[in-house]
């Protein structure tokens, strides 16, 4: 299959037009441009070029603009939710510099290598715990999905934030879909599998994993993933920069209000 060229000229076009005020809508963009790659070869280079403009993205500091239409909120939030906000990004950034790491580690040594099955865990107890578990538990009546998220962002209006990752969660891998699949590797090897030979053997047969194509499926899903995680990261950013707020001040006051 012949190397797009032309959309890896784009890609490296729209990475060097990034600055701190527009960093979140060229990201945007870059999304809806990697939608149109079909090959692994053009998708590899891909990923390789836009290293360093992942690395901004993962940097973007509060106070940077990052879009034309930056996130707003309807009311004014209380210190607590703030702070619950505050949190809620920090763990999406955890999960960012997961997903980079486990990436670096794949260049640097191989697929079964204990850094990389590491990384590879910790993204499925993230992507799980945030975005997945307890769909139908009582904390999460009326809720459109599952995960810790959602709860945090609801109440505050913001749930339209996570529709794209929904989106991405819900694609089709075979006969699930990749949350599901995410689901199953967490839950049935993580979580309560016995390291038997018979468990390993019945989630390679559920999740169709000893498949090339399949496996090529997964990765590919990761990196859409990926790349919704750090959208929802400088989304929530922008918040803070619309705002704007004094965290120390927001702490010390939370913690004067704890002590009495």
């Amino acid at each position: 299959m012949t190397i797009n060229y032309p959309l890896l000229e784009k890609l490296g076009l729209l990475a060097q037009s990034a600055t701190p005020e527009n960093l979140g809508d060229v990201l945007e963009n870059i999304i809806a441009a990697r939608s149109e790659i079909n090959d692994p070869e053009t998708s590899l280079i891909a990923e390789t070029l836009l290293t360093e403009f992942r690395g901004a993205a993962a940097g973007a500091d509060e106070g940077w603009k990052l879009f034309a239409n930056p996130v707003l909120l309807d009311r004014a939030l209380t210190d607590s939710e703030i702070i619950q906000l505050v949190s809620v990004e920090r763990s999406l950034h955890e999960l960012c510099f997961r997903c980079e790491s486990l990436n670096e580690t794949a260049r640097k040594g191989w697929g079964g290598s204990s850094a990389v099955r590491f990384h590879m865990n910790s993204i499925f107890h993230y992507i799980s715990s945030m975005f997945l578990v307890d769909k139908s538990k009582p904390s999460h009546a009326g809720l459109p999905m599952g995960g810790t998220v959602i709860r945090a962002l609801e109440p505050l209006g913001l749930a339209y934030l996570l529709r794209r990752i929904d989106a991405c969660l819900q694609r089709p891998l075979e006969d699930k879909t990749f949350g599901d699949t995410v689901l199953l590797l967490r839950h049935s090897h993580l979580v309560h599998g016995d390291f038997s030979v018979e468990k390993i053997e019945y989630l390679i047969e559920q999740t169709q994993m000893r498949g090339k194509e399949q496996q090529i499926k997964f990765t590919e899903q990761i990196w859409d993933l990926f790349y919704e995680f750090l959208f929802l990261d400088l989304k929530l950013k922008s918040i803070f920069t619309a705002l704007p707020l004094d965290f120390t001040q927001i702490a010390l006051r939370y913690l004067k209000a704890q002590q009495k």
